[in-house]
């Protein structure tokens, strides 16, 4: 299994909105030295529905569920309890990875495109 990105989003009022930022930040500081945690990143966002952004990227499925088994992962619950609507939450697996090879492959179909004489 590959890695695993997890992406929520709380909807706390005016009058919450700090406290929640507080949590996830919170959150955030002691989850990315975990084992397994690729990154953790927390965001305001202000569209057209004002809502916080609480994203973590994990190296497996076993460590994303770990994570949300332990005791820290509650404070992320208590952030969704503050949400006055309910919180969107979404998990992306990845299967499969590619790099610099995917952009040579791209590119280099680009050079060949490029290469061929006009047609009148």
């Amino acid at each position: 299994m590959g890695v695993v990105f997890a992406i929520m989003k709380v909807f706390p009022s005016a009058k919450q909105h700090s406290h929640t930022l507080e949590i996830l930040r919170s959150v955030q500081d002691l989850t990315r030295p975990s084992y397994g945690c690729m990154g953790c990143w927390v965001s305001e966002e202000d569209f057209s529905q004002p809502h916080i952004r609480y994203a973590e990227q994990w190296e497996s499925e076993e460590a994303l569920e770990q994570h949300l088994r332990s005791d820290l992962y509650r404070r992320v619950l208590a952030a969704m309890e503050l949400s006055r609507q309910p919180p969107e939450v979404i998990y992306y697996y990845t299967s499969n990875e590619r790099g610099f090879d995917l952009i040579e492959a791209a590119r280099g179909q680009e050079i060949q495109e490029d290469s061929l004489p006009a047609s009148d």
